[in-house]
């Protein structure tokens, strides 16, 4: 993780969403219509942090950080940093909100996607891929390349891969005629050549900037919509439920960038255009902002989540220390609840909410007992949060261990 990124706290001034309308909104007036932003508003924490450079500056700037590319990376930074944004909360004299499991899930699932800018490239290296992957046979950049398809310079008022991924699939057709006619191989591409490339679009491209291309955070809801509009539900399933024509984009252990989505939407244009044609399917259009709703909701259908381990969350809560306060069905401390009997463990936004709803009590205990706080990763909390799942009576089931 490049940065962990702290959470919980407002974009926007205020302790309610009528307050929140009164200030600037990132990007347009959409946002404050979302799930999560409502919970940002509804907090009103926004003494510390900004989205996109709007709202306060004492914390980072949480749409300019990495906090990782699934739910858990984004719950691991929330514990980790809990300490330091405790610390910092009563120094303000700010109440530290509490959260339901849906609130918790709506404001991680918020967090990852205003996160679109995703790693940087090399241009330098973009530029060797231009040519070596003859773009430049077609494109130009900056006035130099070909002519036969349009300039890209457009690209660099980008704000995300993800309307990269857009324009790009659009094109597709059109490119795959002109592989075609003119004899030239179809490239394929991974996430960190795509990251060179628009790194180099965004470096030699010229013409006035302009207005940047923006997207603004997707809804899961929109997203699940649009998934069955534009026909992806003809083939895809998600989560087990759905055609097996083409890969099922909500099974666990994918866990790829937004930059490496757009490289797979690429490579796999192809196959995907000629199962629309034998199907009688019209390939469909996709604006940025609508892919951007269908990867919200392959975001909360564990998509980009990595595939848990039962067996190494188990092993987890006895080396963190969690049993010196926590019991497992009788065996443990008693100063906490028994996670077998606990009714919060159960799903990742109950978890990720009982770790921030009790983190004061669980920073008291840790400095009475004189022991560090204990940092996790984004892995490692899905395999705890798998482990509890697994022993809890009342939680969401057993998964199978790993």
């Amino acid at each position: 993780m490049a940065a962990a990124v702290a959470v919980l706290v407002s974009f926007l001034i205020g302790s309610s969403l009528s307050a929140a309308q009164q200030t600037a909104q990132p990007f347009a007036p959409d946002w404050a219509l979302l799930d999560g932003a409502r919970v940002y508003a509804a907090k009103g924490c926004g003494k510390c942090h900004a989205v996109h450079g709007y709202g306060a500056a004492g914390g980072p700037d949480l749409g300019r950080v990495e906090s990782g590319k699934s739910f858990f990376d984004v719950g691991a930074a929330m514990w980790n940093h809990l300490p330091r944004m405790g610390a910092r909360m009563r120094a303000a004299g700010v109440d530290r909100e509490r959260l339901s499991a849906l609130e918790a899930s709506n404001l991680v699932a918020f967090l990852f996607t205003v996160q679109y800018f995703d790693e940087s490239g090399d241009a330098r290296r973009g530029e060797t891929l231009f040519a070596a992957k003859r773009c430049v046979s077609c494109h130009a950049v900056g006035g130099r390349g070909g002519i036969a398809g349009p300039e890209l310079d457009a690209l660099k008022r980008a704000n995300s891969p993800v309307l990269v991924a857009a324009a790009m699939w659009n094109h597709a057709p059109q490119m795959n005629e002109a592989f075609a006619q003119t004899g030239i191989a179809r490239p394929t591409l991974d996430g960190q050549e795509m990251l060179d490339l628009i790194a180099y679009v965004v470096a030699a491209g010229g013409g006035d900037r302009g207005q940047t291309q923006q997207v603004i955070p997707g809804t899961p809801d929109r997203g699940r919509g649009l998934f069955t509009q534009k026909k992806c539900a003809a083939c895809h399933a998600v989560g087990g439920k759905g055609p097996r024509i083409a890969p099922d984009l909500g099974r666990a252990g994918h866990h790829i960038s937004l930059t490496e989505f757009a490289a797979r939407m690429w490579n796999h244009a192809p196959a995907m255009t000629a199962k629309m044609k034998e199907l009688k399917i019209d390939a469909p259009k996709l604006s940025g902002q609508e892919i951007a709703d269908i990867l919200a909701y392959l975001y909360t259908s564990r998509y980009f989540e990595p595939t848990p381990s039962v067996r190494r969350g188990g092993e987890l809560v006895q080396s963190r220390g969690c049993l010196g306060c926590h019991a497992v069905a009788g065996k443990g401390a008693k100063v906490g609840g028994d996670f077998a009997r606990s009714g919060v463990v159960g799903s990742p936004g109950a978890l990720v909410a009982a770790m921030w709803n009790h983190s004061w009590l669980m920073e008291m205990q840790a400095k009475k007992r004189q022991v560090p706080w204990p940092e996790l990763r984004g892995a490692e909390l899905a395999d705890i949060s798998a482990y509890l799942a697994s022993v809890s009576s009342k939680g969401a089931g057993k998964p199978p261990a790993r």
